[in-house]
């Protein structure tokens, strides 16, 4: 099968990044925008101070999004969700993909640690009827 994307040469590529111009105040938006999805909060305080660069949310809700994220990716999921309505109640109401999404994983942890009675019952009590919900939702979504 033959792609149709042209293959340039590591000299051309680099000739054509060269002649990319960013502006610094896009540069200095990246790298804060890293520096807080990392969760490196003294690192994006100062960085603030001296490029005058403001990060798009509250630099002190950052432990709290570190905290959740840290809760997720170590299989904790109902911490994870439980440090998420402390937060804002209002998102995962306001985002229901998420909170299925959510509660995929949570389904997949107890799984994982070989509680597969607990997962069944889970998936049938909490997973069911808003996996329903949601194909219900895709279909409209695709009717109109």
């Amino acid at each position: 099968m033959a792609s149709s994307k042209k293959l340039i040469s590591r000299e051309e590529w680099e000739k054509r990044l060269n002649n990319v111009k960013i502006r610094k105040e896009d540069m200095n938006k990246l790298v804060m925008n890293f520096l807080v999805t990392e969760g490196n909060v003294e690192a994006a305080k100062k960085f603030r101070m001296e490029s005058g660069t403001h990060p798009d949310i509250d630099l002190a809700t950052i432990t709290d999004r570190m905290a959740v994220k840290k809760a997720a990716q170590c299989g904790n999921v109902k911490d994870a969700i439980e440090k998420i309505n402390d937060l804002n109640p209002e998102i995962l109401d306001t985002n229901p993909q998420l909170f299925f999404q959510l509660q995929q994983q949570r389904l997949i942890e107890l799984i994982r640690n070989g509680k597969v009675e607990a997962a069944l019952e889970f998936a049938q009590e909490e997973l069911a009827p808003r996996a329903e919900e949601n194909i219900a939702k895709a279909f409209c979504s695709k009717a109109f």
